[in-house]
């Protein structure tokens, strides 16, 4: 008996090794942040801070058993200087696709209409993200 509870022991201690805590089916919530881009998500969806952008996810991102996550929303780009308080940003439709492995999301963005990659980043669970605000 406590060779077999050594030999489970083990193994769950492997798997924590591999860092794929990710449960499938369960959406990923809270902060994730890295370089350029911020993300806090819900169980419904969420909102994206970029360098110069914004964006909304529109639907929870939920891992497959693979890790792998997709969900549509929109990206608004937006530009340097003030904004005018009657100025309305462009709304352009994007896809949003990523694998989560542990606490590391690696998110694509990308804009539906014009097939144009906004760009990849690598979020991790917890931390904020460093964002630079455009001048």
């Amino acid at each position: 008996m406590p060779v077999r509870l050594l030999v489970l022991i083990t193994a769950l201690a492997d798997l924590g090794a591999c860092g794929n805590l990710v449960v499938p089916g369960v959406p990923l919530a809270g902060t994730w942040g890295g370089v350029h881009l911020e993300a806090a998500l819900t169980e419904t969806g969420g909102t994206l801070e970029y360098d110069c952008a914004a964006g909304t996810i529109s639907s929870a991102l939920v891992p497959d058993e693979r890790g792998r996550v997709s969900a549509t929303g929109i990206h608004s780009p937006g530009h340097g200087g003030p904004v005018r308080q009657d100025e309305i940003p462009p709304r352009l439709p994007a896809r949003y696709d990523g694998v989560v492995r542990g606490d590391l999301l690696t998110l694509t963005v990308t804009l539906t209409e014009a097939n144009q990659q906004i760009g990849t980043f690598e979020l991790r669970r917890g931390e904020p993200g460093r964002v630079f605000r455009c001048l």
